[in-house]
């Protein structure tokens, strides 16, 4: 019975996407195990370290009253008073946590007496070597030991075994973890295979026949047919294929020569449609559109490369003085050998475009400050020595130009900001008197 080529490909796919849906299922739920599992790693460190922090808190809560016998300097009784609080903290976070058992709470009662006896201490200005009050400090001492000793350090070795054990159990999931999941996806790998074969075979198979009969029918055997069975639609497409053949006859060679003509046509028609759409007509310099792509294509290929990129942003001193006194088909003509002016300057690699007006941009792909600061320079020279219909007739006699440099990273990451920087410059080299290239 001949299946549909719809139906096929739908069971097919259908098929794929149960089997990565059941694996994607099956990886969150083991994904949610296994950070269970590190949560509770995490939190056995996190309680360890809390104790071990007491332990050391507790520690140095013994030395103010130790120092004060040897030094007696008062502060050292405020020191202690910090120490006492930070203590008291610890145990008070302890607690926050969940961990308050017998053994922490013999260890705060036990801080408590210790308290007392290092306050007592700081009761009364002391004597040097006072043997009443050394035999304080080595009952404080003792007491202490016995606090970190026989208290938080059974605390703390359950908790590290604890921690082991669940770092054991988190390892152990893992690698189970692991096995499902390789176990699923090979099954996955080789149900897919088989639908990847069956498709190959309903419908790649019969394409592949196709093409085959293309083939020997485009090498002028218009007598060849081809014979496929395999699905409602792929019989359709071979019938249709074999009525093709049939109709192509004698009008192939000439209806394959006329295509061979349009489509040589339609190219160049489109090579200089291309050519059009990014040129300015009286100029000949890319159009500010083509401008505004290139620019943010270089900027792109600078940024990825580690490479510098400059911009030049130009305008002509007193253009419109110009056209007003010559006419506005005067100012095309300077317009044009402008450009050629600027064409003449700039390297290969460098896009030259009109940016508006008598406002011409040159991207300088690879390329400084100071260097694009000394091609501008160089433009500048050749423009102000270049002879211009009507020049004598321009404010100083001469048809001159000013020019803005910017160059990304040093002033501007962006198109708009790079425009911006090198429209800035411009503007000063305006400002400053005409005739002149600025940096940004």
């Amino acid at each position: 019975m001949a299946i549909s080529l719809r139906t096929k490909i739908v069971s097919s796919f259908s098929l794929v996407f149960a089997l990565l849906s059941f694996l994607g299922l099956l990886s969150l739920y083991n994904r949610n195990l296994l950070y269970d599992g590190m949560m509770e790693v995490e939190t056995a460190s996190r309680e360890l370290k809390n104790i071990s922090d007491l332990k050391l808190s507790l520690d140095m809560a013994v030395m103010p009253a130790n120092d004060y016998i040897i030094s007696g300097d008062p502060a050292e009784k405020e020191r202690f008073a910090d120490l006492v609080k930070e203590v008291e903290e610890r145990f008070k976070r302890l607690k926050d946590a969940g961990m308050y058992d017998g053994e922490i709470g013999e260890a705060e009662r036990k801080f408590e007496v210790l308290k007392r006896k290092s306050m007592n201490i700081f009761s009364s200005p002391l004597a040097a070597r006072n043997g009443r009050r050394a035999a304080q400090m080595e009952e404080i001492d003792a007491l202490a030991l016995d606090i970190i000793v026989n208290h938080l350090d059974r605390v703390y070795l359950g908790k590290r075994e604890e921690m082991s054990s669940r770092v054991d159990a988190a390892s152990s999931l893992r690698h189970k973890v692991d096995a499902i999941l390789f176990t699923i996806a090979f099954l996955s790998f080789i149900a897919i295979a088989m639908v990847a074969l069956y498709l190959f075979r309903s419908i790649l198979r019969p394409i592949d026949e196709l093409t085959r009969g293309a083939a020997i029918i485009g090498k002028g055997d218009l007598d060849h047919r081809v014979d496929i069975k395999d699905g409602i639609e792929m019989n359709l497409l071979a019938e249709e294929f074999n009525r093709m053949a049939g109709r192509l006859g004698e009008s192939y060679a000439e209806l394959e020569k006329k295509i061979a003509e349009r489509t040589k046509e339609l190219h160049e028609a489109n090579e200089r449609l291309q050519e059009l759409s990014i040129t300015d007509g009286l100029t000949g310099a890319y159009n500010h559109r083509h401008f505004a792509g290139r620019l943010e294509e270089e900027l792109k290929r600078a940024e990825r490369y580690g490479k510098r990129l400059s911009l030049i942003m130009s305008d002509i001193d007193h253009f419109k003085e110009y056209n007003d006194l010559n006419g506005h088909p005067a100012g095309d003509a300077v317009l044009s050998e402008v450009s050629a002016c600027l064409k003449e300057g700039i390297r290969g690699q460098d896009v030259l475009a009109r940016y508006g007006g008598e406002e011409f941009s040159i991207i300088l792909p690879e390329t400084g400050k100071d260097e694009a600061h000394s091609l501008a320079e160089r433009i500048r020279a050749m423009v102000k020595d270049r002879v211009f219909p009507h020049e004598s007739e321009q404010p100083g006699g001469d048809l001159t130009m000013s020019f803005g440099v910017a160059s990304y990273p040093e002033d501007a990451v962006t198109p708009t900001e790079l425009v911006k920087k090198a429209d800035g410059a411009l503007y000063r080299a305006k400002e400053a008197g005409r005739n002149r290239a600025e940096r940004a």
